[in-house]
């Protein structure tokens, strides 16, 4: 029973289907430690935005099972964080609302901190993110690389159990996206989540994955999951001149030739 306790997030056998019959995700098989972090590459169609959703409670008419510590996933008790790719954010509301909304859903029932300890661990993210003074903000004024880094900063303040990113740095130009690596990072391991990240971009699955989730092109095959603790061990400023760093991406690119 222990061994179950402390087992991760389990996916067993997830399949999913269009209404069409037509498979999206077929079978997948991953096991993903208790505040582990791994990244998802493949190419567009392969099903990884599917399988984010399934885990988010998005999907209700899936086939297989999803764990976390050996108990269904979508019990009160894990609670879910997910930055989807079109950001999720409430365009009527405040930047700050925005948070403060998804802190209040999140800790329902649990017990509400102050208004004013709210306040403080809303602007904690955002200071966090680089983008405090945009609390009073809406977001349709703000840029696509805003928008993410609230909706990051929003995953974060809720606490998840589980964080589910979706390609969330996918709108930043390169150096933008090189810091909020860094940022996103430093947070994790300050508070360390149980982490999908799904990313489209190679260099970014080694720098952040403790794993890498390549998946297949095809639904029928089975993702390739490269182990990538040689870097992550790393400064996160050393990984990109490494050996290690260099040598995984040939691996991954050799994967991806067969795979895609």
């Amino acid at each position: 029973m222990s061994s179950l306790k402390n087992s991760g997030l389990r996916i067993h056998e997830l399949q999913v289907e269009y209404k069409n019959g037509q498979l999206a995700l077929g079978g997948i098989n991953l096991t993903l430690p208790e505040h582990g972090i791994h990244t998802v590459i493949g190419p567009s169609g392969s099903g990884k935005s599917t399988m984010l959703r399934a885990i988010a409670g998005l999907l209700p008419a899936y086939e297989g099972e999803l764990l976390f510590n050996g108990r269904p996933v979508h019990e009160k008790d894990t609670l879910i964080g997910l930055v989807p790719q079109n950001y999720g954010l409430l365009p009527w509301k405040t930047v700050r609302d925005n948070i403060r909304i998804a802190m209040r859903i999140a800790r329902s029932g649990r017990g509400q901190p102050s208004r004013q300890e709210q306040d403080a661990q809303i602007m904690h993210w955002l200071t966090s993110m680089g983008i405090a003074e945009l609390a009073g903000r809406f977001p349709l004024s703000l840029s696509g690389g805003q928008q993410q880094r609230v909706a990051i900063a929003r995953a974060f303040a809720i606490q998840p159990t589980i964080l589910l990113l979706d390609e969330p740095f996918s709108a930043l130009d390169a150096i933008t996206r090189e810091g909020l690596q860094q940022i996103f990072i430093d947070n994790w391991q300050t508070h360390p989540a149980t982490t999908l990240f799904v990313t489209h971009d190679v260099e970014e699955a080694i720098l952040l994955g403790q794993k890498i989730i390549v998946m297949p092109s095809g639904p029928q095959d089975h993702p390739e999951i490269l182990d990538n603790s040689a870097v992550f061990a790393m400064k996160h400023g050393d990984k990109r001149e490494s050996n290690e760093y260099f040598a995984q991406s040939k691996t991954i690119r050799k994967v991806m030739m067969e795979k895609w």
